[in-house]
């Protein structure tokens, strides 16, 4: 049993859509853009939007949309469809199946062969003139939508995207289902999902967020209402910020409303340079005990991917922590960047160290090798699985020393996630 969920009844001439999450429902449950689909679809009269999960749920209806967060969830395309009674091969099919996602936006020919159309931008902007267009006559309703600014249909025209320019606009997607006994799997807890700005203004070189329509706020007013509107319905007393980075001009205006309203939130990830102490102890009394930032890597290295964030500020950073008493901080680190050398990994090393001995707080390490995505300015660097795992153990050899530990994503798991990323037409089975 959910709540709370969008109720409404079959009549003659209602269609159907079936947005689908093609991994395990405790992760897709808090996925915004599911959530905004099913809002905006329900809302429409003569629409009715189901939401469907690798362990729960079935497509049955003719039109069906895959949204794509991680690369891997590929391989679930053709077991969900199976699983239906669907045709993989769109020429085999009656039913209309799309796809979406950052995964789409990055790379829509990796699954052209299978989609019947991809959508290729903002959900709000697109979706809506998609549904108005809809007819069971297949040929007619690609053909329609090939009109459509960021509606890509292979064979008929070429990719483009379209995205909000004003998120005051939109509307927001406040029924937000989770199950009523919450299993301990679902990470985030009973929490309401707060969107306040869509892009990242920063222009890391690694990272693919500022190719997606730049940066854009909600009001506070706008946020203001959407913080009384979806406590009140979802009936929750914790917040989560759903941001890139947090960089909304009146941030702290948000979090002082929040503890206005008795609210618990969490800001999942911190830029450093912009969290002074005021910011960080508004955080903490938001019932906040983790500080998750993302160093990336040594100071040199940093700056020449694009974060330009000297180590000073971090350690800065940690002094604030420790003044507030948190109880961890979490640093992310990536191997395998364009560049790196024995020399990187030795300050890194160091920069680590130094951070360990200054921590009054526990301090959780994560290395992840370096992915590179398409359409970001280093996509054309090779993933090379034996440097990652020299890196790797170079890199343990250091710290092992200095007893720090480290939790290190696996190696194929990322290889396998940079080929899927930059495959041209993907052959699924």
């Amino acid at each position: 049993m959910e709540h709370p969920l969008i109720q409404k009844q079959w009549k003659k001439g209602i269609n159907s859509l079936d947005i689908v999450y093609p991994n395990k429902k405790f992760g897709g449950a808090y996925n915004l853009g599911i959530l905004i689909i099913y809002n905006l679809v329900n809302n429409i009269p003569n629409w009715i939007c189901n939401r469907v999960f690798l362990d729960e749920g079935k497509i049955s209806s003719s039109l069906i949309g895959f949204t794509f967060q991680y690369e891997p969830d590929y391989y679930n395309l053709p077991k969900m469809l199976s699983k239906a009674g669907i045709a993989l091969e769109k020429e085999k099919r009656r039913q209309v199946v799309f796809a979406g996602g950052p995964c789409v936006n990055a790379n829509p020919s990796a699954l052209s062969r299978y989609m019947d159309f991809l959508v290729m931008g903002d959900a709000e902007e697109i979706v809506p003139k998609i549904l108005n267009a809809y007819t069971r006559d297949k040929p007619k309703f690609l053909e329609a939508i090939s009109k459509i600014p960021g509606v890509f249909v292979p064979g008929l025209n070429n990719p483009s995207c379209s995205y909000v320019k004003n998120l005051d606009d939109t509307p927001y997607p406040l029924y937000q289902p989770l199950p009523v006994d919450l299993p301990k799997e679902y990470v985030f807890g009973n929490a309401f999902l707060l969107e306040v700005e869509r892009g990242c203004p920063f222009f890391c070189k690694f990272c693919p967020m500022p190719l997606r329509g730049g940066v854009r706020i909600r009001s506070l007013e706008k946020i203001k209402k959407i913080i009384d509107d979806g406590i009140a319905l979802n009936k929750r007393k914790k917040v989560i910020l759903y941001t890139a980075s947090f960089t909304h001009p009146e941030r702290k205006e948000i979090l002082k409303y929040l503890l206005s309203k008795n609210i618990e939130f969490s800001v999942p990830s911190i830029k450093v340079e912009l969290a002074d102490s005021e910011f960080l102890e508004l955080i903490k009394k938001g019932g906040q005990r983790t500080l998750t930032i993302a160093p990336e890597c040594n100071e040199e290295l940093r700056f020449k991917i694009g974060k330009h964030v000297k180590d000073e500020q971090y350690f800065k950073f940690i002094e604030k922590a420790n003044e507030l008493s948190f109880d961890t901080i979490k640093m992310y680190f990536m191997i395998g960047i364009p560049g790196m050398d024995e020399k990187s990994l030795k300050e890194m090393a160091g920069f680590i160290a130094k951070a360990k001995k200054m921590c009054k707080v526990g301090l959780y390490i994560s290395v992840n090798p370096f992915v590179p995505k398409p359409g970001t300015a280093l996509s054309s660097h090779k993933f090379d699985e034996k440097i990652v795992k020299k890196q790797a153990k170079f890199l343990q050899n250091l710290l092992g020393k200095a007893n720090i530990r480290f939790k290190v994503q696996g190696t194929r798991q990322a290889k396998e996630e940079w080929v899927l990323a930059h495959t041209t037409e993907l052959v699924l089975k």
